[in-house]
């Protein structure tokens, strides 16, 4: 067994592959971080050490990681898309759409991941660039069409374009494909809010809390004001509460609070 021979090089990384599977990123650093040691910078280990470190959101150390996998594995498009990721993580677009325009460059003639397009279609959006976001969102679905968090992000960039009938198509053809994702759930919840349909939207956000109890504290504000419109004083101050613990500096969910207990 590799626990057994800890000493030979390959044996760690091993490990760390194990580590991964379980998603136990902790002890998949501490794996590739020995294989390193032992086997010297391989671009492999790198390239798995830093997604270990992406996936516990320590993403300077990921960022320096990916960049010395990307110097020693130049013609590799998963380091490279690994890397525009991270890049994404930190908030800089530039680094992120350089990145991924070098993993395409690197695909050639095979067609890009579904993660290629979600990292894109984010890039594009946080780089101020709403048409190249759209575009890219559309051309995930047509490549990925059973990707449920492609036709999630294009459904929230067709509602901003004020497309809520195509928003809440891409939703639900999203929902027929994987019902478990949550912010499928929420965000049509929060079309359904928005066009006033409150049944609906509480019976879709309770879903989403149920698939992800954290999920939001603006989905626990917006059941606690549904349950308050039904003059349930009980559940809404459930949910108020539960949305001031998710983020104590909700102030609007503090002074529904506080409004409930001055009519008690």
């Amino acid at each position: 067994m590799a626990e057994l021979r800890r000493q030979e090089g390959s044996a760690p990384f091993y490990l760390g592959l194990i580590a991964l599977k379980q998603g136990l990123f902790d002890d998949a650093v501490a794996a590739f971080r020995l294989a390193l040691e032992k086997g010297g910078p391989r671009p492999g280990a790198l390239h798995n050490l830093a997604y270990s470190l992406e996936q516990l959101g320590r993403f300077d150390e990921a960022e320096l990681a990916y960049g010395e996998a990307a110097a020693r594995g130049r013609d590799d498009w998963r380091i490279q898309l690994g890397w525009a990721v991270t890049a994404l993580q930190r908030g800089d677009a530039p680094a992120a759409l350089g990145r991924l325009a070098r993993a395409r460059e690197l695909l050639g003639d095979r067609p890009a991941p579904a993660r290629w397009y979600w990292a894109e279609t984010l890039a594009r959006a946080l780089a101020d660039d709403p048409d190249g976001a759209l575009q890219s969102a559309r051309a995930g679905v047509e490549a990925h069409p059973r990707r449920a968090a492609l036709r999630n992000n294009l459904a929230v960039l067709l509602e901003s374009r004020g497309d809520a009938p195509g928003a809440e198509r891409e939703l639900q053809a999203g929902f027929e494909e994987d019902a478990a994702l949550p912010q499928l759930s929420k965000n049509r919840g929060d079309l359904l809010y928005r066009a006033g349909r409150y049944d609906e939207a509480r019976e879709v956000y309770e879903r989403a809390v149920r698939l992800e109890p954290a999920l939001g504290d603006d989905v626990h504000f917006k059941l606690g004001n549904i349950a308050h419109r039904a003059r349930d004083a009980g559940k809404a101050r459930e949910h108020w509460t539960r949305a001031t613990e998710l983020n104590p500096a909700h102030q609007l969910a503090r002074a529904n609070l506080e409004m409930l207990e001055s009519v008690r």
